[in-house]
């Protein structure tokens, strides 16, 4: 069954190289603090015979050897690293590197062992409390797949649909059936009207919740941001997708600071968007 993963992230449409967007402005430069600021960050560094060494901002293509867009490096030294490797003329391997951004490359200071980021897995749990008698099928003549889909669809339509996923009642060890579900439909007004039609054609487990952004809204976010309202900030974008579960847009950015993080709130309000950076600041405490 398809419904748990396709219909939580909107598909990422948005992978540009960071040296092919205009540069931001120096944050080493006028108004900073003493001293360049040190960013850190776990990548895979790539080069090319068209090009010198690179780190890899974004989707990665996975070819032999593989592609992708990135920021250029300087001072690097292949033979001062180890685990790398070369096909075809392109040489790439994965490093925890520290050093100082410009605005438009990277300069290393210090290499290090690759540390893989933590999973960050979604959480799908039904925001919805769970019954008295717990979570049921009301009606298993309407908790089909069709029934299923059928419902996903008919939310979906909604002009203030927030997305649609689903739950488990129990986690399936092997094959998941319709039963076994918990249907989750979210919207951002007249719950119960929609609830009440949601249930004349589910008749699995159901969950109606609020958000505060339908999907669309998100979609249009994730546009604008991908676009000349995202050059207008100052913002690198690397990537972007968005989350019907977490109501907001992720975007990858090379660097996001304190006045980045403000700029997208006040234009989206709180928690519509979630800035991802590249590279983060090194703790010099």
């Amino acid at each position: 069954m398809r419904f748990r993963t396709i219909l939580v992230f909107f598909t990422p449409f948005l992978v540009i190289a960071a040296g092919c967007a205009d540069a931001p402005a120096d944050p080493n430069g006028p108004g900073a603090r003493s001293g360049p600021t040190r960013y850190e960050t776990d990548g895979t560094v790539l080069e090319g015979p068209d090009h010198g060494p690179e780190l890899c901002l974004g989707a990665i293509a996975d070819s032999l050897p593989p592609r992708c867009g990135g920021l250029p490096i300087r001072d690097w030294d292949w033979a001062g690293v180890e685990g790398e490797e070369s096909v075809g003329g392109t040489t790439w391997g994965d490093f925890h590197i520290v050093g100082t951004y410009d605005g438009s490359s990277f300069t290393v200071v210090e290499v290090g062992v690759y540390e893989p980021p933590p999973s960050d897995s979604p959480d799908f749990t039904a925001p919805c409390p769970e019954p008295s008698g717990g979570w049921a099928v009301a009606d298993p003549s309407r908790a089909s797949d069709a029934d299923l889909q059928a419902v996903m669809d008919a939310a979906e339509d909604e002009p203030d649909s927030a997305g649609f996923w689903i739950d488990y009642i129990e986690e399936p060890s092997e094959s998941i059936a319709p039963e076994d579900v918990i249907a989750v439909a979210a919207f951002t007004g007249d719950l119960e009207r929609h609830e009440s039609e949601l249930r004349e054609i589910w008749g699995g487990a159901l969950c109606v919740t609020q958000h505060d952004r339908t999907e669309a809204e998100l979609r249009g976010i994730q546009r604008e941001l991908g676009g000349e309202v995202g050059e207008g900030l100052g913002l690198q974008v690397t990537w972007s997708s968005g989350s019907v579960v977490d109501n907001r847009v992720e975007v990858g950015v090379v660097v996001a600071g304190p006045e980045d993080v403000a700029a997208v709130e006040e234009r989206y309000g709180p928690e519509a968007v979630l800035l991802v950076p590249e590279l983060e600041p090194v703790d010099r405490t």
